[in-house]
C-alpha cells in the first residue's frame, strides 16, 4: 500500500519582536503565528500520514500498545485552564493539545488536524457520577469558536463520542499519577455510561479554550485532598510544544494559535521513520501480546462481574437485570477484540510496508554504485587494457550483487507484506 505523508507547515516566519509580544501580557495568550511548526518531524518517527475517507489526511499512532487509547499514558493536573493533560507519551505534546482524535475502523484511533489550531489544555468531554470520572477524546466536529465556546451541544456529545473512547476511573484514584492502573475495561463503558452524567462546560479565558465542567472541588470533597493549582504561563522556547515543563506551581507551556494548517499543506514523499528499528520491535512484540492483553481485559471484566454478582441483592429482578447488562458488556468485550485485531493488523501492515519500501531502496542504491577499478598494468597499453578489462569485471559484479540484493530484499520484503495482511 502507498502511504501519503503531510507536512502540515505554515509559510513565513514571524518577525521576533512580534512573538515576543505576544508572550509578554496573560491576556495575549493566543499568539498568531506563520513560522515553520513542523508536525510531521515531530509525529513520524511514532506514526504515519494517511488519507482517512471521513477527515482527509491524518496522523495513526504506530507505536502504541494493544488496546491503546488517547489521554491514558499520562496524568490529569488542575490548572487555571480546567483540567490539564501531562502526557508521558513521546509525541503527546501536539496531539492532545491541538485537533481532535477519532476512531475509524480501520486504521483505529487517528488524530485529525484542524485548519486553525488551537491550544487547550486537553480537548476531551468529561463525566461524573456514582464515585466515578470519566473522560474521552472530543470528536473532529467539535470545533470552537473563540466567542462562543463548542460548536456542539453536549446531548450532541454523547452521540458523538466512540463508546469504547471513555476512560472511566474511581474517583478516588483521579489525580494521581498512577490513574492509568486504575482504569477500568472499556466493556464496562456500557454500564458506566448509564451511571454517569456528561458534565463538559467549556469557557473563553484569556483567549484560550478552558473546561469549568469538572470542578476540582467535587472531586476534593469526594477523595479528601486538596489538589495544587497550577498555572500555565508562556514559553518563547518553540521545544515546549512537544513537552511542557514544570516548575514549581507554573507549567511553562509553548502554545501559538496556528492558522491556515490544511490549506497550506504540503505533500512529501514517504519516510523511513516508521520503519526504525525500535518501531519493528515494538510491532512484533505487541503481535505476541496481543492475545495475552485481550486476556487480561477479559478477566478484569469477569472479576468485576464476579464481584457484583457476589454482593446481596434485594430481588430477583435486581439480580436478572445485573446479569442482562454483564452480558452486554461481554458482548462490547467481544467486539472490542474484533475491533482491535484488525486495526492492529492494519497499523502492523503500514510498518511492514514502510520497511519493505525502504529495503527497496537500499537495494536500488546497491544496484547504482560505480564499479570498482580492477587490475594493474605495466606499461601504458597494458594499463589500458587492464583497466578496462578491471571495469567489465568490476560492472559485472557488481551489478550482480546489487540485482541479488535487490531481489533479495523485494523476496523479503513481499514475504514480510503477507505476514501482515
Amino acid at each position: 500500500m502507498t502511504c501519503r505523508r503531510v507536512l502540515p507547515t505554515i509559510a513565513a516566519a514571524i518577525l521576533a519582536v512580534g512573538i515576543q509580544a505576544g508572550f509578554q501580557s496573560p491576556a495575549r495568550a493566543v499568539t498568531q503565528i506563520s513560522a515553520s511548526v513542523e508536525f510531521y518531524d515531530a509525529l513520524s518517527p511514532y506514526g504515519s500520514w494517511e488519507r482517512v475517507s471521513r477527515y482527509g489526511d491524518c496522523w495513526v499512532p504506530l507505536d502504541t500498545p494493544v488496546g491503546w487509547r488517547p489521554y491514558t499514558v499520562g496524568y490529569w493536573v488542575d490548572t487555571d485552564y480546567g483540567w490539564m493533560w501531562i502526557s508521558q507519551d513521546p509525541w503527546g505534546g501536539i496531539p492532545y493539545h491541538y485537533g481532535r482524535w477519532a476512531y475509524d475502523s480501520y486504521y483505529g484511533w487517528v488524530w485529525v488536524p484542524e485548519d486553525d489550531l488551537i491550544w487547550a489544555p486537553a480537548w476531551v468531554a468529561w463525566r461524573y457520577g456514582d464515585d466515578y470520572v470519566g473522560w474521552a477524546p472530543l470528536p473532529p466536529d467539535a470545533g470552537w469558536r473563540s466567542g462562543s465556546g463548542l460548536t456542539i451541544s453536549v446531548s450532541t456529545l454523547d452521540r458523538r463520542i466512540y463508546r469504547s473512547g471513555w476512560c472511566f476511573a474511581p474517583v478516588r484514584t483521579f489525580g494521581t499519577t498512577r490513574i492509568r492502573s486504575s482504569l477500568l475495561p472499556p466493556s464496562r463503558n456500557v454500564t458506566l455510561l448509564a451511571r454517569t452524567r456528561n458534565v463538559t462546560r467549556y469557557e473563553v479565558y484569556n483567549s484560550l479554550p478552558a473546561e469549568r465542567g469538572l470542578r476540582p472541588e467535587i472531586i476534593e470533597r469526594a477523595t479528601g485532598r486538596k489538589f495544587q493549582r497550577y498555572q500555565i504561563v508562556d514559553s518563547r522556547s518553540r521545544s515546549n510544544l512537544k513537552k511542557v515543563a514544570i516548575q514549581g506551581r507554573t507549567i511553562e507551556v509553548y502554545r501559538p494559535r496556528i492558522t491556515g494548517v490544511r490549506s497550506q499543506r504540503t505533500r512529501f514523499v514517504p519516510r523511513a521513520g516508521v520503519s526504525s528499528r525500535a518501531t519493528v520491535q515494538r510491532q512484533q512484540s505487541e503481535q505476541r501480546r496481543f492475545d495475552q492483553r485481550m486476556r487480561q481485559e477479559r478477566g478484569a471484566l469477569e472479576r468485576e462481574h464476579q464481584r457484583e454478582l457476589s454482593q446481596p441483592r434485594r430481588d430477583a429482578v435486581r439480580q436478572n437485570e445485573v446479569r442482562r447488562r454483564q452480558q452486554a458488556e461481554m458482548r462490547a468485550q467481544q467486539e472490542r477484540e474484533t475491533q482491535e485485531r484488525r486495526s492492529f493488523d492494519q497499523r502492523r501492515k503500514i510498518v511492514d510496508d514502510a520497511q519493505r519500501n525502504q529495503g527497496q531502496g537500499r537495494g536500488r542504491e546497491q544496484g547504482q554504485r560505480p564499479p570498482r577499478e580492477r587490475g594493474q598494468a605495466q606499461g601504458q597499453t597494458r594499463q589500458r587494457q587492464e583497466q578496462g578489462k578491471g571495469q567489465d569485471q568490476g560492472k559485472g559484479r557488481d551489478q550482480g550483487k546489487g540485482q541479488s540484493q535487490d531481489d533479495q530484499d523485494k523476496n523479503q520484503g513481499r514475504g514480510r507484506g503477507k505476514g501482515g495482511n
